[in-house]
């Protein structure tokens, strides 16, 4: 199931919307404000965020830039109520990938949504790029499971590689080191960008 946030400080639009992409068979969640949503990078990844670019404290641009710069991987689509041409060119600058102007269709939104996951899913990961790193056949099979298949939970790691729980640790430790890295999200991010360069 493709993870999917939304940054919109509107409450209405924004329930409405992650309901929407929840209802479409997406894991959808929500925030109010570009700290909270990086709060929330920081901890799980997501495969798109749409943001607003005006909210308080700092705006959508804020976060356009804080992905592009730590989750390239994560697709941006923004949507606005004071669209100008600067702020469009901007945004396609850092690499988002649909820009709509409130009011829009619902399905134009989840048209975007499908597209930025199908354009993901076209950058192959290759996975023969991780032997020079000393990455061994058991490290590779956890990163396989939680990249492709999106199985987080170490327990559920364990149950299908028919390990103990602790080596699954061990393991993920071990990778921690090999991408100079600190937490589960940060070492996502830090393997597909490298599988994709």
């Amino acid at each position: 199931m493709f993870n999917i946030l939304v940054a919109e400080d509107e409450d209405i639009l924004r329930r409405n919307l992650t309901f929407i992409l929840n209802s479409s068979g997406y894991s959808a969640l929500s925030v109010r404000t570009t700290v909270e949503a990086i709060e929330l990078l920081k901890k799980r990844s997501f495969d798109v965020v749409i943001t607003d670019l005006i909210m308080p404290v700092q705006g959508g641009g804020e976060l356009i830039k804080y992905i592009s710069e730590n989750y390239p991987e994560t697709s941006v689509i923004v949507i606005t109520a004071y669209p100008s041409a600067d702020s469009a060119i901007d945004a396609v600058k850092k690499g988002v990938v649909d820009y709509f102007t409130k009011p829009f269709k619902t399905e134009e939104i989840l048209n975007a949504v499908k597209k930025a996951l199908e354009r993901k899913r076209q950058i192959p990961l290759i996975w023969e790029k991780l032997a020079p790193l000393g990455i061994t056949k058991r490290e590779e099979d956890i990163l396989r499971l939680i990249i492709e298949e999106g199985v987080t939970e170490n327990n559920d790691i364990a149950e299908k590689l028919s390990i103990k729980i602790t080596t699954v640790q061990q393991h993920l430790e071990n990778l921690y080191g090999k991408f100079s890295v600190k937490n589960r999200t940060s070492l996502i991010s830090a393997v597909i960008k490298f599988l994709r360069k």
